[in-house]
């Protein structure tokens, strides 16, 4: 079975709402409702009907889809994940309302926080189900905490930005093999 592009764009949007909360200094990547507005609009969602009890409910959830893209153990991610379902009202419905059917996991007349909320949850155990968990991460370079979710075909990608973090990485890399040659044709 294949994951849907409007999946991946779900679990998108939690690796954002995760990474908009920087641990390291504290910055909220969400401060108001434009900033919420933006980041939700750029993974798909309309933002007509934001408000601001949707902000500070997606605030809350950042540091608990966090536990899905840390935890090493599939079996407590899917826990996690179910128990955070399990708050939810979820009612799937297949609708084609954009032109191609997919689903919708929310109640009609749900908030925008919560559809967004199930919406993530349901994408997050897909890919568990279809990928394994291993797929949500931590970037690997020191000092940064970003999540991310690894699309390629062998598992390899480890860095959250390849502008940024990939190129501090691989620089520091080629220069410590740089350094070790220098020490070897020296001795």
């Amino acid at each position: 079975m294949s994951f849907e592009p409007y999946g991946e764009r779900a679990v998108n949007t939690a690796v954002a709402l995760v990474n908009s909360l920087v641990l390291s200094d504290g910055i909220d990547g969400l401060p108001d409702l434009d900033a919420c507005a933006e980041l939700l609009g750029e993974h798909g969602w309309i933002v007509d009907d934001l408000t601001s009890a949707d902000l500070k409910f997606l605030r809350a959830l950042r540091p608990r889809l966090r536990f899905a893209f840390e935890a090493q153990d599939e079996r407590k991610v899917v826990a996690h994940l179910n128990r955070l379902l399990s708050e939810c009202e979820v009612l799937p419905q297949l609708t084609d309302h954009d032109g191609a059917w997919h689903f919708h996991y929310a109640r009609p007349g749900a908030t925008l926080a919560q559809r967004v909320f199930v919406t993530s949850l349901m994408a997050l155990l897909l890919v568990v189900r279809d990928r394994g968990s291993d797929r949500l991460r931590i970037c690997a370079t020191d000092g940064c905490a970003n999540a991310l979710f690894d699309t390629t075909k062998n598992h390899s990608r480890r860095f959250c930005d390849a502008r940024t973090c990939a190129n501090r990485a691989h620089t520091a890399a080629y220069r410590r093999r740089q350094r070790v040659k220098a020490i070897a044709s020296d001795g």
